[in-house]
């Protein structure tokens, strides 16, 4: 007795074994080109509109970083001491630099994040638009954030607020009136010449 394997498929469809979760079955020519037909204009909007108030909620996550960085940063100037050291030091320098930078470099971090403005267009005039739409599309612009622009401007300001007391506390900062004594002038009272009594 003789035992054959087949391994061919079935043709026939009322097999009682389903298909496997996430199983494609291989579609004919037809249903690829059926497929693969223009997007709705509507879901495109709807597909801007998303990507825009991802793009958004991305660009307020990334002005709002610095400030929450701010507790951190506070515990280890704390236990960095107050004496002037190297790694004291250290830290007032990426304190005091870092914002800086992270300014002038605002609109590379930024760029990424800018959204794209979606075409109007109005259903009656969609036909006989839709070549002038499609080569005039606009660039994404910075305008929609301004808002997070300026958070994260003001939260490096923090960042560099918190790097500016440290050094206040170290006594690197000149705030006292004896570290400007070089600059003062005094007259010498040896050299003023005595006014004659009459």
């Amino acid at each position: 007795m003789t035992i054959r394997l087949d391994y061919t498929i079935p043709l026939n469809r009322n097999n009682s074994i389903p298909n496997p979760p996430g199983y494609l079955p291989p579609a004919s020519a037809k249903q690829l080109s059926s497929r693969n037909t223009q997007p709705d204009s509507d879901a495109i909007i709807k597909q801007n509109r998303k990507s825009t108030e991802l793009k958004l909620r991305r660009a307020w996550d990334l002005a709002l970083s610095p400030a929450k960085s701010l507790p951190m940063q506070a515990i280890m100037l704390y236990f960095s001491g107050s004496g002037v050291q190297i790694f004291s030091l250290g830290m007032i320098f990426m304190l005091l630099t870092g914002p800086i930078t992270a300014v002038f470099n605002m609109f590379r971090a930024f760029e990424s994040l800018r959204p794209t403005p979606t075409p109007a267009t109005t259903p009656s005039s969609r036909k006989s638009n839709d070549s002038l739409s499609t080569s005039t599309s606009s660039e994404p612009s910075y305008g929609p954030l301004v808002l997070p622009m300026i958070a994260y401007v003001a939260c490096q300001g923090l960042v560099l607020a918190l790097g500016l007391w440290k050094c206040s506390t170290m006594g690197i900062l000149p705030t006292g009136s004896g570290d400007w004594l070089h600059f003062e002038t005094r007259l010498d009272v040896g050299r003023i010449p005595l006014s004659k009594e009459h």
